[in-house]
């Protein structure tokens, strides 16, 4: 992954620091892969739309006090792991990552527009078929993918290995924290949805708490097999610009996240 985040980076050095390793084998690196089942679905954009006419150009803007939301799609990525062992029950490990690119969906739902005082002139006639067109090209939208959003994700972990280290299979837990940077772009559809040049997306990065459970399995002294499943805190609020017009929306969701690897120690 193209991004550490310092917090986490510098965590996982001062926590390694601070332990003297009982076990005979101190670090572990894993390569494997995870599957993010995201459960990521935006609030209601809400802000202002621009009405564009192919016979009278750029008309004004239309209000939505509820819009559309965004849904973000599950994918799967390469993922990179390093444990250190404090002792034959702690260890300290920072998750790293290809980071995935996930399609973002548009959802319709029950949409609430209307027009700004100054659209189209203020010509009541012209105004009402704007917020016509606006949301019938919203409906047809509905499902559709609009955009795309690739998000760098590391996390760090303290763990807690149960049993004696010399077992074979080792469940364990850990508690940590997760960083997730995000950029998004829009595809033709998603700029076709405003005909007011290219719409510009921002989002925030979050930090959160992280949680994770797992299993080891030991193979011989330095090949381990590894599966958990993590989840993590994520929040982020959404802006979408165009020449026009803003829109704001936010994140606030929970992904559960499988992954597998294969370890080797030394």
């Amino acid at each position: 992954m193209k991004f550490i985040p310092v917090p986490a980076a510098l965590a996982f050095a001062v926590s390694a620091s601070l332990f003297t390793a009982d076990a005979s084998a101190q670090y572990t690196v894993k390569l494997g892969g995870a599957y993010f089942d995201t459960n990521a679905s935006s609030t209601k954009l809400h802000g202002q739309l621009p009405a564009v006419s192919s016979q009278y150009g750029y008309l004004g803007n239309i209000d939505m006090a509820a819009g559309p939301s965004l849904e973000v799609q599950n994918k799967g990525t390469v993922t990179l792991t390093i444990e250190r062992a404090l002792t034959d029950h702690w260890s300290v490990e920072l998750l790293m990552g290809n980071p995935p690119k996930h399609d973002v969906k548009l959802r319709t739902g029950d949409l609430t527009l209307a027009p700004t005082a100054t659209l189209a002139g203020g010509n009541p006639t012209l105004q009402a078929g704007a917020v016509r067109q606006t949301r019938a090209k919203l409906v047809a939208d509905d499902g559709v993918v609009v955009a795309t959003v690739r998000q760098w994700s590391p996390t760090f972990f303290v763990n807690y290995k149960f049993g004696e280290a010399s077992a074979r299979l080792r469940p364990f837990v850990g508690l940590g924290l997760n960083v997730t940077r995000f950029k998004a772009r829009t595809n033709d559809v998603g700029d076709q949805i405003y005909n007011d040049g290219k719409a510009y997306v921002h989002l925030s990065d979050s930090y959160g708490p992280a949680a994770q459970a797992g299993l080891s399995y030991k193979l011989d002294a330095h090949w381990s097999l590894n599966a958990s499943v993590i989840t993590a805190r994520v929040d982020n609020k959404l802006i979408i610009e165009t020449n026009h017009s803003r829109q704001e929306a936010s994140f606030r969701f929970m992904p559960t996240v499988w992954t597998a690897s294969v370890g080797y120690s030394f």
